[in-house]
């Protein structure tokens, strides 16, 4: 099972999610927020202090992939054209992580902090842990 861990208060997280929604038709990717237990079950021992990175994390059978090398894996699986952003293998890690925390440093700028997370459209609950 893949599932996509995101930071339910964040209006970016929100954003790229229903992003993913809407170009996932085949249902491949699930979605929690870091906060829930399912993040606890699932990444407390694969990622001690996972909460504490205040990123997104993508499980992916037992393995869990964090900041630009899960988005890189989220936009692979989704195809075309997002798939195109595996080119960004070629950047090393470090200074892709780096453009990430630099963005999510200010994402609260594109938006206002979420007190709860906001509940899914009815015909994109199921795809919710």
């Amino acid at each position: 099972m893949r599932i996509i861990f995101f930071d339910s208060h964040c209006p970016m997280c929100h954003a790229w999610v229903k992003r993913i929604l809407r170009n996932d038709p085949r249902g491949i990717f699930r979605f929690s927020p870091l906060e829930s237990r399912k993040a606890e079950e699932l990444l407390s021992p694969v990622l001690p202090g996972y909460l504490e990175e205040d990123t997104l994390v993508l499980y992916d059978d037992g393995k869990a992939y964090m900041r630009s090398e899960a988005a890189i894996k989220i936009f692979d699986r989704l195809g075309w054209p997002y798939s195109f952003f595996r080119l960004g293998y070629l950047v090393p890690r470090s200074i892709r992580d780096a453009i990430y925390r630099w963005v999510a440093a200010r994402r609260y700028r594109f938006g206002d902090r979420y007190d709860a997370c906001p509940l899914p459209p009815e015909k994109w609950k199921s795809r919710f842990l």
